[in-house]
């Protein structure tokens, strides 16, 4: 039987105030983690805060808005599955394996999908800017 960590156990016992915010902590913790230690999330963080300077700058409207706040969540739960996968894999099969380098590839492949889906984005919003 699998062992119950104290915080699953906490969480068991309904609804709590403190529960709810220590996961708020451990998301926040998971964002943080990812910034700091994943090279694209880097990248990918420029790219938006650029993004969004790019947009209140050139004034673009409302629909326009929502489109690139759509890509840029897109990209972000992409980068974000796409790091828990790597970490997983790495943790689970610390030796080279085929099988678990096919499956980071296809996580990095949804990455860039996202990626290319908010570049047509961002080009539509802001052409001919």
């Amino acid at each position: 039987m699998k062992q119950k960590t104290e915080r699953h156990r906490r969480e068991e016992h309904g609804f709590s105030l403190p529960a709810r915010l220590a996961s708020f902590r451990y998301a926040f913790n998971g964002l943080m983690t990812m910034i700091i230690e994943q090279r694209n999330a880097q990248i990918h963080l420029v790219a938006t805060i650029a993004v969004l300077a790019l947009g209140v700058l050139t004034g673009l409207n409302s629909v326009e808005w929502i489109l690139l706040m759509l890509a840029i969540t897109l990209v972000w739960i992409a980068e974000a599955l796409n790091t828990a996968l790597e970490y997983l894999a790495d943790a689970a099969v610390p030796e080279t394996h085929e099988l678990v380098g096919k499956a980071k590839d296809v996580a990095a492949a949804g990455v860039l999908i996202a990626a290319a889906f908010s570049l047509i984005v961002a080009l539509w919003a802001f052409w001919p800017f």
